[in-house]
């Protein structure tokens, strides 16, 4: 995922929170999660502004019935949206042609993005232009129409000077949906490069005008983001270079700050690697709280259907292998147990749990074939379960006895595990399922 290192640091806040016996660990939380957007580049005045905001809302909601933690973490969640762009944020292309100037500096990756830009509207049905004006760097040209081949897109450049080449490509407009161009950057925004794209703002009239900024500039991002709104107003921001970056959250709040709003993200250097930017959706990932409802949606989509009796024996850890076939026949519904068990926000990504976890999806099938095998009062009550009776149960299901004491084994793992009061949050799962826990 992008912003890798911002994201865990956000989710390990949460999962603070969710593991906690109330919510004394609030103030706690919002320190780290203060601590994490700050290493995350995020500009010190809007995160102490979101603190602030985070708090006084907690507050406010104080005498208006219980706060509950997943009440914490729905505030921590609106604010942050707040400051990753709230709003609409997707191109409306409401003219034809639809002409999108991309403008930056140096290494910011605009060649590429204008290839990516070009094919993320070609399958979307627009007739598609790509146009090079990049005359200051070497092969810029030919990088371009090397991009447009491959995605069966017109590229239309070639010459010293921007001004004419668009005069050179007017004709040609009429016959596309969108003109995206390709501009020449510099390690500045000196005074020849100011010169250059205002010429070319004046001459193509431009629809839209889009910074395209690396987002591991951090703060930096900041006076780059500052300088292009000032000359050529900004009306929006593609972020490239997002994958693994620790420092996203500088880029990110300059748009903020600046107005101009991220439309689209890149995380890679293939002609796909290229999203819509949705403040909505972004911060639910970076809090870790997507999974809830891709659990949830899949569920609806096979039908798993959950009994509330069992649900209640295995979150309180009172269960037996009768309650445990029945959890790993839905699981095997979903996929597999680790990625599921990864969407759960709080559920530790290391550790005991997780290695318990990965052992019991690679069996699951193996282990629902040894269950086959037992007779209720076994499954009712696996204590039962001597050598000689693992023996015959590994004969009748053609397992090894390895597999029996394994899965009797991870069964009383399981148990402890989730008498935890770490899991808590599994409950809260289940509640999501309609299950009155």
């Amino acid at each position: 995922m992008v912003f890798d290192s911002l994201a865990d640091k956000l989710k390990e806040g949460i999962k603070k929170l969710l593991n906690s016996t109330g919510n004394e660990k609030v103030e706690e939380v919002l320190e780290d999660i203060k601590r994490a957007l700050l290493e995350g580049d995020v500009e010190p005045g809007v995160v102490d502004k979101f603190i602030e905001k985070v708090r006084a809302d907690i507050k406010s909601n104080k005498g208006k019935g219980l706060f509950t933690k997943e009440r914490v973490i729905d505030v921590i969640y609106e604010n942050l949206v707040v400051i990753l762009g709230s709003g609409e944020t997707k191109l409306e292309i409401n003219t034809i042609p639809y002409k999108i100037l991309l403008v930056g500096l140096f290494g910011s990756g605009k060649t590429t993005t204008a290839a990516k830009l070009a094919n993320y509207y070609k399958k979307r049905g627009y007739r598609v232009l790509l146009l090079a004006l990049d005359t200051f760097r070497p092969a810029a040209f030919e990088q371009l129409t090397q991009l447009g081949k491959q995605i069966n897109v017109k590229v239309v450049g070639g010459g010293k000077d921007p001004i004419n080449i668009i005069k050179g490509a007017e004709a040609t407009f009429k016959n596309h949906d969108i003109i995206i161009v390709d501009s020449a950057g510099r390690d500045a925004l000196d005074e020849q490069l100011v010169k250059e794209i205002k010429g070319i703002q004046n001459t193509l009239k431009p629809n839209n005008i889009t910074l395209v900024i690396p987002a591991d500039l951090g703060q930096n991002a900041g006076i780059q983001v500052r300088a292009f709104h000032d000359l050529l107003g900004l009306n929006n921001i593609i972020l490239t270079k997002t994958d693994g970056t620790a420092n996203g959250g500088g880029a990110l709040t300059a748009a903020y700050i600046s107005g101009a709003k991220v439309t689209f993200i890149g995380a890679g250097e293939k002609i796909n690697d290229i999203e819509e930017f949705d403040p909505k959706k972004f911060s639910s990932r970076l809090l870790g709280l997507d999974g809830l409802e891709s659990i949830l949606k899949k569920a609806e989509e096979e039908n798993v259907k959950i009994s509330e009796e069992s649900a209640k024996k295995i979150v309180k850890g009172d269960f037996n292998l009768i309650d445990m076939y029945e959890q790993y026949a839905n699981t095997k519904k979903m996929g597999p147990l680790d990625k599921i068990a990864s969407m759960i926000p709080g559920m530790p990504a290391s550790g005991k749990t997780k290695e318990l976890i990965e052992k019991q999806g690679m069996n699951i099938g193996k282990f629902t074939t040894v269950m086959d095998s037992m007779t209720k009062k076994e499954l009712e009550d696996p204590k039962m379960i001597d050598s000689k009776r693992i023996s015959r149960i590994s004969h009748g299901s053609g397992q090894p006895e390895e597999i029996v004491r394994e899965l009797l084994d991870q069964y009383r793992k399981t148990k402890q595990v989730m008498k935890m009061a770490g899991n808590r949050q599994v409950a809260g799962l289940m509640k999501r399922f309609g299950l009155n826990l």
